[in-house]
């Protein structure tokens, strides 16, 4: 599989979000890439000061002991360029340099924090997060700060029962699942007037079992009309340590909020890593890049 990229302002709450990845990453045994994205104030170059080739030289020069000390400090290791690398780019607008290296590295994954640390980066990191969820030609994987546990022995899958739920869940159970054996939870989430959900659920699962081979995976119906509401309190009770859920562009499950509203609200407000799939780059099956 193609390296993990870990998306870093250096901030305390993305601490959590580079020791998830690099745990995943060793499970998984593919390489992170630590990547921070900054911008040079151009307003700053005059003719009294150091040229513009000079500020970029030493700017990139600092943050990439900056970076290292990053992962050094947090991980116990130095990047060693095999299994843990350090990306330095310059550009100001930070969403583009995510959607080039994705491209470029032939990412599997883009790692981002739910939250930075100040009403200033919340505004940035957090908004990137969201675009990102939207943009990204690889699934983007939301980490909360402070996150206890980095197992991932229970998986909640949320699904609306479309055909691109069973795309996005064969690359989860074959990414996520196997490797860490983890249990899969299939959940549906609706209003009680859905009568014919009954149905759709057992269609679903015969449709998944043509395509999955994989036993560890058990499916729920919950009549709720708040869907982030049920959810997160489902994800509580089911001690699930990761949820996926398949942004979509037409209305989901409640008439005034669509899907991809629910994902972005989700990486936010969520106590667990969030992993989102974007409908249009899934094809037959497996991710395009």
């Amino acid at each position: 599989m193609g390296p993990i990229i870990c998306a870093t302002d250096y901030s305390k709450n993305s601490i959590s979000t580079l020791q998830f990845g690099y745990a995943i990453s060793k499970k998984l045994n593919t390489r992170l890439i630590v990547l921070h994205v900054f911008d040079i104030n151009v307003a700053l170059v005059t003719p009294m000061s150091m040229t513009f080739a000079q500020m970029q030289k030493d700017a990139f020069e600092r943050h990439q002991e900056k970076l290292s000390g990053f992962c050094e400090e947090h991980l116990g290791i130095l990047p060693d360029d095999r299994y843990l690398s350090v990306m330095v780019k310059e550009n100001a607008i930070i969403e583009e340099e995510f959607l080039q290296t994705i491209q470029d590295q032939n990412a599997e994954i883009l790692l981002m924090g739910m939250k930075g640390t100040s009403a200033l980066k919340d505004i940035i990191f957090g908004s990137s997060t969201k675009s990102m969820i939207d943009k990204s030609s690889c699934p983007v994987l939301a980490v909360p700060p402070n996150l206890a546990s980095f197992d991932l022995d229970v998986i909640s899958y949320a699904t609306d029962f479309e055909e691109s739920d069973i795309h996005a869940l064969e690359w989860l159970i074959e990414t996520f699942a196997k490797p860490f054996k983890s249990r899969v939870i299939v959940v549906h989430f609706g209003p009680e007037k859905e009568g014919d959900t009954a149905h759709q659920m057992e269609w679903f699962k015969e449709m998944l079992r043509q395509k999955i081979t994989y036993e560890n995976i058990s499916y729920d119906v919950v009549e709720q009309e708040d869907v982030i509401t049920g959810l997160m309190d489902y994800l509580e009770i089911s001690g699930s340590k990761l949820v996926a859920m398949l942004e979509r562009e037409h209305k989901g499950f409640l008439s005034t909020w669509t899907h991809a509203d629910k994902v972005k609200m989700m990486s936010s407000k969520g106590k667990i890593p969030l992993i989102s799939f974007s409908k249009k780059h899934l094809k037959k099956g497996r991710l395009s890049k």
